[in-house]
């Protein structure tokens, strides 16, 4: 139970309690009467929570760089979300399709970001000058 209390967890606990206070000042759970719309309310959360998980990163960590990967993730959920909300408004298969290609390409996307991100560029070559020197 200790490691769940820990003092290196409160900067989680801290996005979550700031997300969580966003989403219930901003969203009308009134209006949340079905499965659906609930999944969609869910969504919304994890694009708040996403987004002040960036915000954070930018304001407190060293280079005030934001990730790319972290931009990535949020828009995907983003585009889930707006799948959702086509499918419940009215089916309209070249709309969906067309944002599933848009999800495909950042995906594609993301694993290039991964792959050619500055720090671990920078771990490549500060393992080659190791090795060399």
């Amino acid at each position: 139970m200790g490691q769940y209390l820990s003092l290196q967890k409160a900067p989680e606990y801290i996005k979550f309690s700031i997300t969580f206070l966003l989403f219930v000042l901003v969203k009308d759970f009134s209006a949340v009467d079905s499965f659906s719309t609930l999944a969609v309310a869910l969504l919304e959360f994890i694009i708040i929570l996403e987004l002040v998980h960036m915000l954070i990163g930018f304001l407190f960590n060293e280079g005030n760089r934001i990730k790319l990967r972290l931009m990535i993730d949020s828009t995907i959920v983003f585009f889930i979300r707006d799948i959702m909300l086509i499918v419940n408004d009215k089916f309209d298969m070249a709309k969906i399709v067309s944002v599933l290609g848009i999800i495909a390409a950042l995906f594609v996307f993301r694993i290039v970001a991964t792959k050619y991100s500055p720090s671990v560029i920078e771990e490549e070559i500060s393992g080659r000058i190791k090795k060399i020197g």
